[in-house]
């Protein structure tokens, strides 16, 4: 079973998100804040996480340049509220980010794009 990390400062998202990935099959962890995902990730070995780029405590990037300097191979995606260029985006993939999901998500969407990160090969 794949395991999956959802990181956001607002409950109510990190909820829908467990709902929704856990009704695809997948165990779910979760994470409040950057400084309790990297804790986590010290004890638990997960396939992707899940990660919003506003935070207070941390902002996404800086949880995933720590992320990047322990665990080469976990895959990254990105849950915001943000929009960004294409250009972003490209640079955001050339850095490792697996992929860029826009809030409000669609459950089938998220769903979909996660079974597309999880498959793709390293």
């Amino acid at each position: 079973m794949k395991k999956i990390m959802s990181v956001d400062n607002e409950p109510i998202t990190v909820k829908l998100v467990k709902e929704i990935l856990e009704k695809e099959g997948y165990k779910v962890i979760t994470a409040l804040s950057g400084t309790e995902c990297l804790e986590k990730l010290e004890k638990e070995k997960v396939d992707l996480i899940l990660l919003d780029i506003m935070m207070p405590d941390m902002s996404g990037w800086d949880v995933y340049e720590r992320i990047r300097k322990k665990d080469k191979k976990v895959k990254v995606a990105f849950l915001s509220i943000l929009e960004v260029s294409p250009s972003r985006r490209k640079e955001m993939e050339e850095k490792g980010i697996s992929d860029y999901i826009t809030k409000p998500f669609s459950p089938k969407d998220l769903a979909r794009r996660v079974k597309s990160i999880l498959n793709k090969k390293v």
